[in-house]
């Protein structure tokens, strides 16, 4: 994305709108299954939309309302390769953004709630290894680190949403390549429709 265009700052700032264009890339019906996106702004001005969907979008107006038009930057590929390649005792570094949540009763109604510390939001990870198939590290000495913390405030409806978002960083070793499929492609975590939950592996 071009964060100098007029629509950047649109798209970036609410995880509603960035939700909606992400959906408009996709014809109706065509996408069977919701698709996971994250945002990695690690160079502000060209920050980086991931989309993983089981069709290559078509996102022709997101290069109009904050790309570069005359310019294409965005490519599609398979996931089918990495996701084949996955085995027992692989070493990935991994990035994730998540909204780490509990359950909490109060006032006798069960309510979802954010994580809202350092400790509690590593220990919601460490918590998912074995479901993810991954192994993490342990509680004194994790494999990752949390690498940044946002809550952000926007209304979608009549309701207000905050949502809580982590991001974290990390190493991660391959215990059940079934597991960490169906992680990798269904996403971990709450809040999927606004940006979390799609982790990503690179060679460490």
């Amino acid at each position: 994305l071009n964060g100098r265009r007029r629509g950047a700052p649109e798209l970036l700032g609410s995880p509603q709108a960035m939700h909606a264009a992400v959906l408009a890339g996709f014809p109706p019906g065509a996408e069977p299954r919701r698709p996971l996106w994250r945002v990695d702004a690690d160079d502000e001005l060209r920050p980086a939309l991931y989309v993983l969907s089981e069709r290559a979008p078509d996102l022709t107006h997101l290069e109009e309302q904050a790309g570069w038009p005359s310019q294409s930057t965005t490519q599609a590929t398979s996931y089918a390769p990495l996701l084949d390649a996955l085995d027992i005792g692989q070493t990935w570094a991994f990035r994730l953004t998540a909204n780490p949540t509990h359950r909490a009763e109060i006032n006798g109604v069960s309510k979802v709630l954010g994580h809202v510390t350092v400790a509690q939001q590593v220990a919601w990870l460490l918590n998912r290894q074995a479901s993810l198939g991954v192994s993490l590290g342990e509680e004194e000495e994790p494999s990752f680190t949390l690498t940044g913390r946002v809550v952000r405030r926007f209304r979608p409806s009549e309701s207000a949403v905050t949502l809580s978002t982590a991001r974290f960083e990390g190493v991660l070793k391959v215990v059940d390549p079934a597991l960490l499929r169906v992680a990798l492609t269904q996403g971990i975590g709450r809040a999927k429709a606004y940006g979390c939950g799609l982790m990503t592996l690179a060679k460490p």
